[in-house]
């Protein structure tokens, strides 16, 4: 049972070394994460930075409007 061989042909299962069927792995798979960022995904984050920017003037606000 060393060698693998078809069990079904239509869907495909593999047999091999182990006990469970399975199907082969698809030519890409889908939930492989991309290399790194888009270029549009880095300027989305460089801009995101800039929401900081009114969060920290309403908590000074904030901490002005506490303490008068």
């Amino acid at each position: 049972m060393g060698e693998e061989r078809e069990v079904q042909h239509d869907p495909q299962v593999i047999e091999g070394e182990d006990e469970l069927p399975r199907q082969p792995a698809p030519l890409r798979d889908p939930y492989t994460p991309e290399p790194g960022p888009r270029p549009g995904d880095r300027r989305a984050f460089q801009v995101l930075w800039l929401a900081f920017i009114p969060l920290a003037v309403g908590l000074g606000f904030l901490i002005w409007a506490a303490v008068h």
